[in-house]
């Protein structure tokens, strides 16, 4: 069994400071095999906040794969924005936008979804189409194939519509990557589920693990258990004024490329692209 804690939109800048001791003790007491951060670890891309994200990530259990989200580019700062969007984010977590990280039974392809030209929505890249398909066609059989988004291509849990360019288009790419898994924030709120056009992918997003800015009024994060052709996720959720909380569990099994599951509901196909 691989184990993977998975945590995002960390918003440092706007964090809840009484939970940062209780996710780095949860994070040591449940040793998994890799920590997975799918972007938003700043609130505002300042140099103070990178420095602040970049100490908490040292703290977790290593190997940590992070992703950037769009609050890691610069908001106002126009120019930035522009000519040198991850700047900043590179400094603090490493020139890699798009890091692979292989573990037993698993091959996780962060893919960079954060666009300067409009800030708040994502794109999936031509570049991360061909590097997702080559890195998971070079992959064991075997092994789980887990792509890491900030914004993922499908509606949010309250049917909000996927805040990324083409959705319809990202699904397509993940599809035919042979994407297993994909690992996603952005909406903060936590979701799990399948697109009827890629009915072998699974999507699991989690909301905020540490911030103030909750939609549903806890913060939550994850803890994914690969098993050959079955995966569980594990929820740990925070209401206010209050420690975590081990939540319900998810169970999904993948037969015959496609996923079923106990708990999850599939979410509405993306729209044709125009």
């Amino acid at each position: 069994m691989t184990r993977l804690l998975h945590l995002s939109d960390l918003h440092f800048g706007a964090v809840e400071d009484r939970l940062l001791a209780p996710v780095l003790a949860l994070a040591r007491d449940l040793a998994p095999d890799a920590v997975v951060i799918s972007g938003d670890l700043t609130q505002r891309a300042r140099p103070d906040q990178f420095a602040a994200a970049r100490a908490f990530v040292a703290q977790l259990p290593a190997p940590v794969l992070v992703v950037p989200g769009n609050h890691d580019m610069p908001l106002y700062n126009l120019a930035l924005r522009l000519l040198a969007p991850f700047r900043r984010y590179s400094r603090a977590f490493g020139p890699e936008l798009e890091p692979q990280l292989a573990l037993p039974g698993a091959v996780i392809q962060g893919v960079n979804t954060a666009d300067p030209l409009v800030w708040k929505a994502g794109r999936m890249r031509n570049t991360s189409r061909r590097r997702l398909a080559r890195s998971f066609a070079e992959a064991a059989s075997e092994s789980w194939r887990i792509a890491v988004l900030h914004h993922a291509p499908v509606p949010a849990s309250d049917g909000t519509p996927a805040d990324m360019a083409r959705p319809a288009d990202a699904l397509a790419a993940l599809a035919a990557a042979g994407t297993d898994i994909v690992l996603s924030g952005h909406t903060h709120m936590p979701h799990s589920g399948f697109a009827e056009t890629a009915a072998g992918t699974l999507f699991l997003q989690v909301g905020t693990a540490i911030s103030t800015r909750r939609k549903t009024g806890a913060n939550d994060f994850s803890l994914i258990e690969l098993h050959p052709g079955r995966v569980t996720r594990r929820s740990w959720l925070a209401l206010p004024g209050q420690g975590f909380a081990e939540g319900p569990a998810e169970h999904f099994r993948k037969e015959t490329g496609e996923w079923q599951t106990d708990g999850a509901v599939p979410v509405p196909a993306a729209p044709p692209a125009p």
